[in-house]
């Protein structure tokens, strides 16, 4: 008797323990979120779009923007409007190019123009959103060097307190990047230019700032062979270190590969930078994949260089339209997102995509005549989005693969440049979620991938977006803050705002 009770009792035992061992590696997963939903509000016919700034002292901002109109809304935590105001940069006189968010105040970057110079300036505004009567002008460009259109861009580092203002300027036979850093009490820190010589068909693919203050740029330089979309034979990265006030370059190049969709990732914990591209070996079909390189800022040193192959094997779970060769499903793979890694590694982020446009033939009214044949036939053209599996690689530092995981979806649309589709990322707590709409066009399903550290995979759907008359945008969500995400849901000109707090 004494037996079968100390069996039960270890049985007991081992049930709790594995509870609390399964209990501590799904504890992030199951904090439920709360969602908060603003009234439906109708969109003046005024405003042609709107960009959710972020949050700050003021609040949760969103500017409103059209042709001759702009408008900064501050809304509470609730989703209420707290404030509004109208902003004087609109119409040919001055062109809003970025507003960047300190704790207690609004950096509002702007553009103006005379018959000689076109100039970069600065107003700010305080929580009340109350705007400064001063403005600071950052930089200027002579009108004859860059004719018309956009000229200066504004990029701020992950914490807002390193900005980049930034343009590019081309001649018959070198490309410059012109650049000025300036702190968060916006005091110019740096001015200084990348050059390169005797080259064409070059263009910027890649700019960040890191919160140190370096300056880490990609160019990349377009082949001249017919190679399908891989139109990048060499990408040349260049870093400057503000600590020794030096600029080095390295340069990325196989005479066998071919290059596209570079993405570039700056390290706030460790003064590196990454590089991830799709390549394909114009020799040799069945080596297609990813290229991915690390480079110390500190040193100039390339810690790591070096490609992931796809394979039928990493590929053989994708869903990809018709295509039926791991080949051509390699094609699609886009590298949509770099997330360093405490250690020095990487998770890089991946998503299936294609798209393209399809004629279709449509009936034409004969008139009642038989066989009649009409003057010219009609045509009609439908841009076709297709958006696949997420894929989700750990790579270590030296260049091999921890573990990866698929995330399966299907999105498919037409005419609305996949306005709808693909995800949104949000990072908290050592856990990565993926949200987005599962299918928009038949259940409404919006869903939330969880992923840890070790790459274990949690779904739950987060809501019927249909039933409760909702469609989000996953592109166009904001992470606030470590624990709230804002995304918009849009239905023709009504908008409305959903946030989730976990």
């Amino acid at each position: 008797m004494k037996e079968i009770i100390k069996e039960v009792m270890y049985r007991k035992c081992a049930i709790e323990l594995y509870m609390f061992v399964f209990c501590l590696l799904f504890v992030s997963f199951l904090q439920a979120q709360t969602i908060t939903k603003s009234y439906p509000d109708k969109v003046a016919s005024r405003f042609s779009d709107y960009e959710i700034v972020g949050k700050n002292d003021a609040g949760i901002l969103v500017h409103y923007f059209g042709n001759n109109e702009s408008e900064l809304v501050a809304y509470n935590d609730k989703l209420r409007i707290e404030d509004r105001v109208e902003l004087p940069f609109k119409g040919k006189s001055a062109t809003l190019e970025k507003i960047i968010l300190q704790k207690d105040k609004i950096l509002i970057f702007y553009t103006t123009q005379d018959d000689n110079y076109q100039y970069i300036k600065l107003k700010t505004a305080d929580k009340q959103l109350n705007l400064s009567p001063f403005a600071y002008v950052i930089d200027s460009m002579p009108v004859k060097n860059i004719g018309k259109g956009r000229v200066f861009y504004v990029k701020p580092s992950a914490d807002n307190s390193k900005i980049l203002v930034f343009n590019m300027l081309q001649t018959s036979s070198s490309y410059f990047i012109r650049f000025t850093i300036l702190n968060d009490s916006i005091k110019i820190l740096n001015r200084n230019l990348f050059s390169m010589q005797d080259v064409k068909d070059v263009a910027l693919k890649s700019i960040k700032i890191n919160n140190k203050g370096n300056v880490f740029a990609v160019v990349g330089k377009e082949s001249r062979v017919g190679n399908n979309d891989y139109n990048y034979d060499t990408y040349t990265s260049f870093v400057f270190n503000r600590e020794t006030n030096t600029i080095s370059e390295q340069v990325l190049q196989n005479e066998n590969y071919v290059f596209k969709n570079l993405i570039t990732e700056v390290s706030n914990r460790r003064d590196i930078g990454y590089i991830a591209a799709c390549y394909r070996n114009t020799q040799n079909k069945n080596d297609i994949g990813i290229f991915y390189q690390i480079i110390d800022f500190r040193t100039n040193t390339v810690l790591l260089n070096t490609k992931m192959p796809f394979s039928d094997k990493i590929l053989e779970k994708s869903q990809t339209m018709e295509y039926k060769s791991w080949q051509d499903k390699a094609t699609l793979v886009k590298p949509k997102r770099i997330i360093p890694r405490s250690d020095g590694g990487i998770i890089l982020v991946t998503e299936g995509e294609y798209k393209f446009t399809k004629a279709e033939r449509m009936e034409v009214n004969n008139f009642g005549y038989y066989n009649a044949v009409p003057l010219a036939s009609s045509l009609r053209y439908i841009d076709q989005n297709f958006f696949y599996d997420i894929g989700i690689f750990s790579i270590n530092l030296d260049g091999t693969v921890d573990w990866q995981a698929t995330l399966p979806k299907a999105q498919v649309s037409e005419n609305d440049d996949g306005y709808y589709s693909s995800f949104t990322f949000f990072e908290a707590n050592n856990v990565l979620k993926f949200l987005f709409n599962e299918d928009f066009y038949n259940i409404g399903n919006f869903v939330e991938y969880s992923i840890n550290p070790n790459g274990l995979v949690k779904r739950q759907s987060v809501m019927n977006s249909e039933k409760q008359n909702l469609v989000m945008v996953p592109l166009k969500a904001k992470q606030l803050d470590g624990n709230d995400i804002i995304f918009p849901s849009e239905q023709k000109r009504t908008l409305q705002f959903v946030l989730f707090h976990y």
